[in-house]
């Protein structure tokens, strides 16, 4: 069969065209650490499950993910992986920059009312494919590997971007816009002293209301919520800084480093200068 270039019109080109920050395959010890709620800012991130069971949260909302399923999580979007949840998990991921698409925001592949879990059904194949080429011809280091990693990254775009708009499914007419607001203005003042009634009352409801409806949809109680971001957000610092766990733990709305460790320790078992530490090693 021959194409045309009318048929099919390109999709990225000129200052419209994404590049591969990085790839990996994961297992075992990887994908067992445990990881609470943080984002990243300006990079839009794919992971596809290709073996095991594990639990994912995106913007607040739980999701078991299996082989098959791939999730998208755009550039900002609050992500906490369960690894205690998890159950041989293995995974490719990849991190991109420089998406930009019609209507809507840079290095966003979907709007922020989707369903960020994607199955891909009969394609799965065809995936595994693609991100396990990405993944060998950028640890080759060989003269023309990132060239062929973004033309494989382009595939598995184009790949996703057909596989959404068969299924055309939209979380918008489940989730209550009170509750977008609250999880919104959470995750810019997580580290803020709130308080379920201050909240209450900033956004006119009863705070019992809001406590019931909050953990009803997101699946655990609101302050629960600021914690995970909280130790989300420590996370990436202990993992991406050289600051101090003090200064960690203040820049996160901790007023000591003990409550801080405390808190740290219940919800990752282990302390934040262990995890630290691991994570490097891995």
């Amino acid at each position: 069969m021959a194409f045309s270039k009318e048929k099919f019109p390109a999709v990225f080109t000129g200052g419209n065209s994404p590049h591969l920050i990085s790839v990996y395959a994961a297992t075992g010890t990887y994908t067992e650490m445990p990881r609470a709620m943080h984002r990243h800012e300006d990079v839009l991130e794919l992971i596809l499950i290709r073996k095991g069971q594990g639990v994912h949260i995106i913007q607040g909302k739980s999701y078991n993910t299996s082989p098959g399923d791939l999730l998208i999580i755009n550039s900002g979007a609050v992500h906490d992986e369960s690894s205690r949840e998890n159950e041989d998990l293995a995974i490719y991921s990849c991190a991109i920059t420089g998406l930009c698409l019609p209507g809507l925001a840079a290095n966003h592949l979907t709007t922020s009312d989707r369903c960020p879990l994607l199955k891909t059904g009969s394609h799965f194949p065809r995936f595994v494919s693609l991100f396990q080429l990405m993944y060998e011809v950028t640890s080759e280091n060989g003269a023309h590997g990132p060239e062929i990693a973004n033309n494989l990254l382009h595939a598995i775009l184009l790949l996703i971007l057909e596989r959404l708009a068969q299924e055309e499914k939209g979380l918008g007419s489940q989730e209550n816009d009170l509750l977008r607001e609250v999880r919104t203005y959470l995750d810019s003042h997580y580290m803020e002293p709130l308080t379920l009634e201050e909240l209450a009352e900033s956004f006119h409801v009863n705070s019992y209301h809001l406590a019931h409806i909050f953990k009803k949809f997101y699946g655990y109680p609101l302050i629960q919520y600021m914690t995970r971001r909280r130790i989300g957000e420590a996370q990436t610092l202990l993992i991406d800084s050289a600051m101090s766990i003090t200064d960690i733990a203040l820049s996160v709305g901790y007023g000591s480093s003990s409550h801080f460790n405390r808190a740290f320790q219940k919800l990752t078992g282990m302390s934040p200068r262990n995890y630290r530490n691991l994570y490097r090693q891995i």
